[in-house]
């Protein structure tokens, strides 16, 4: 009994032995390793000495730079892991990085330190260097830069400094969609070669920047990146450069001298549009495709060679080129030829025969009064033509079998279209080019003052009506279809009448028709599929916004019981200052409030479900999205707004 009393005691103290050595355990781990710990307070020590020396070597080189030369600022100051830059660096300093200005550094903070505007910052995710860092007056994370992607934020919008200049820190593997578009008072973008992709609306509408410098290693330009940067001048594009989406350089009204990166294979839609003071361009070797409206309205651009292994070109690419009288193609390419006579005549040639079968441009004819198009010829292209704006007569042939209105767009002077001899797939009557047994009208010749649509016609086509004098327009009953832009450069109607038949209206069918402020749209009572109501056209049933009438309009409220705003509705409602959404509202489809540029702010409702992408495409002053939703609830946000994230404001 004994013993066993004796061996219980012993392993009672057995076990507080054990408890205790884990106690003290504990507490020696914590003084060693826990926050005041002896190893983190060491550690914090370490930190603490090799930060106050990067400090210090800092100020110093800021104070020899000074006593060099007294123009030097010090928030001109840009060093990095590849990048050191100051407005007193001399040419032979181009070279070198923060190790220049910190020499104490090692490798191992390259890519936590940088000075940005004369600031020593420090990138880090480690509580220890954040706290030595706020203790020494470093800026610690002071931007939202999240895995090498700098996002539309108003913390980044520090980044410029008060001279106008941007260096983005070469930190950065990624300058996220609107990041900078709207900035006031940027005069100068410098984008180092560890910045990858510059994404889409990057650097739009920014109308004071005259100086971008994109660094070798940048692999990628977005959409709209830098769309109306009105002020630039001249750009350097780097052969590391291997995309440039559309629109990137868009009304860049300024811009005179463009050298393109040696790798692109293609041109994208638009990328130089509205470019009207451009003279000289490089077109790369590599290019195999020249898109859509590339070069249209680049008024003052006279030379461009076509190079071997180009074997797309959308014939709108060079609309409204109006000087380019110079143009060549490479002698071995297989896709293009000149015409043998007259070298500003591009034809597209079949890929069997050999032998030119569309026609892509008329250059050489611009000022021409008539124009005669060979027989041989099966398709005039979107635009072909649009550099005749002298043009008066246009003879067709018999073997052109594909045609659209927009083939003719420009050309203001027109009076007369034929076939001398006849053709099988269109006919003319009195100005009016028709298609499919005369069921569809293709295109009238501008210079008619009054329409009158004949009693066969059920489809108008695209840009089919551009007659600028008209001033109503009376749609008959037999009319079943009215397609997009088909009143395109219309720029004189007051009132139209839509008939009772139309089943199918396009929301675009008056997009980019330049109608003036106070436009009347009645549609017959009998029709069954739309409705005129509180300046919009809504389906019958009242549910859907189709597109607006006037507009003149400050503020537009959307009536209730509609569910769904259709794409384009709102396309270039530029005047609005104020859209009202109903509490009703379900969907808002793609680029539905395109171009309007008056809105600064709107508001979602909660009932709102879906918004389609680029809902609030080149929306170029609106700075608030306020969505009646906790984030993330509506996916694709910001729906192409061009100032990115920064716009957006959610309730929860």
């Amino acid at each position: 009994m004994k013993r066993e009393k004796t061996k219980g005691i012993t392993l009672l103290a057995l076990v507080l032995t054990i408890v205790v050595l884990i106690i003290l355990a504990t507490v020696s781990i914590n003084m060693l390793f826990g926050e005041n710990g002896l190893v983190t307070s060491a550690n914090m020590a370490v930190k603490m000495s090799e930060f106050s020396t990067f400090l210090e070597e800092k100020n110093m080189f800021d104070a020899n730079k000074k006593a060099e030369n007294v123009e030097y600022m010090q928030e001109s100051l840009n060093a990095g892991k590849t990048v050191l830059s100051y407005n007193t660096q001399g040419s032979e300093e181009t070279d070198g990085n923060i190790q220049i200005v910190i020499p104490s550094m090692g490798d191992e903070y390259l890519n936590k330190f940088e000075i940005i505007n004369g600031e020593l910052i420090v990138n880090t995710a480690d509580i220890t260097e954040i706290e030595v860092a706020r203790a020494l007056g470093i800026q610690s994370n002071p931007y939202d830069i999240v895995d090498g992607v700098l996002t539309s934020s108003n913390e980044n919008l520090s980044l410029q400094a008060p001279n106008g200049v941007l260096k983005i820190p070469d930190s950065v593997t990624v300058i996220g969609s609107g990041a900078f578009s709207g900035v006031k008072g940027l005069t100068e973008v410098i984008i180092p070669g560890t910045v990858q992709e510059i994404q889409s609306d990057a650097f739009s509408y920014n109308t004071e920047i005259e100086k971008v410098t994109i660094q070798n290693g940048v692999k990628s330009i977005g959409a709209n990146a830098f769309r109306e940067c009105s002020s630039l001048q001249e750009i350097i594009i780097p052969d590391s450069v291997t995309t440039i989406g559309t629109y990137a350089f868009y009304a860049c009204t300024n811009l005179k001298k463009v050298q393109l990166s040696n790798n692109l294979s293609i041109l994208n839609a638009s990328v130089f549009y509205g470019c009207n003071n451009l003279t000289e361009i490089n077109i790369p070797t590599k290019l195999t495709q020249i898109s859509d409206s590339v070069f249209t309205n680049c008024t003052k651009l006279n030379n461009i060679t076509i190079p071997a292994g180009v074997t797309s070109i959308a014939s709108s690419a060079f609309s409204d080129c109006t000087s380019l009288t110079n143009l060549t193609i490479d002698p071995s390419n297989e896709s293009y030829k000149l015409d043998e006579n007259q070298s500003g005549i591009i034809y597209k040639l079949d890929e069997i025969t050999g032998e030119p079968t569309s026609l892509i441009m008329l250059a050489t004819m611009a000022n021409e009064e008539t124009v005669r198009i060979s027989e041989g010829i099966t398709s005039l292209e979107v635009g072909a033509l649009s550099i005749c704006t002298n043009m008066k007569t246009l003879e067709l042939p018999s073997s052109l079998s594909s045609i659209i209105g927009s083939t003719f767009d420009r050309l203001r002077l027109l009076g007369n279209i034929s076939f001398p001899y006849g053709n099988s797939n269109y006919t003319v009557e009195n100005g009016y080019l028709y298609g499919n047994n005369g069921t569809e009208l293709i295109y009238v010749v501008p210079t008619k003052t009054q329409i009158e649509i004949n009693e066969k016609v059920q489809i108008i086509g695209s840009h089919s009506i551009q007659n600028r004098n008209i001033t109503e327009l009376n749609i008959p009953d037999n009319v079943t279809t009215i397609e997009n832009q088909a009143l395109y450069g219309t720029s004189k109607l007051a009132k139209i009448h839509i008939g009772s038949g139309v089943c199918s209206l396009s929301s675009q069918f008056k997009e980019w028709s330049q109608i003036p402020n106070g436009l009347e749209i009645e549609i017959d009572g009998d029709n069954q599929n739309y409705k005129v109501e509180n300046n919009l056209i809504l389906t019958k049933d009242g549910t859907e916004v189709v597109t607006y009438v006037n507009k003149d309009v400050q503020t537009q409220e959307i009536p209730t019981n509609v569910v769904k705003i259709s794409s384009f509705a709102f396309t270039d409602f530029d005047i609005a200052t104020e859209i009202i959404l109903p509490n009703t509202l379900k969907e808002i489809e793609s680029n539905a409030f395109r171009y309007c540029d008056g809105i600064t702010q709107i508001e979602i409702p909660s009932s709102v479900e879906t918004i389609g992408n680029n809902a609030f495409d080149n929306c170029s002053n609106l700075e608030t999205i306020k969505i009646n939703k906790a984030k993330g609830d509506l996916a694709g946000a910001p729906w192409g707004a061009p100032k990115g994230d920064r716009v957006l404001v959610w309730s929860e």
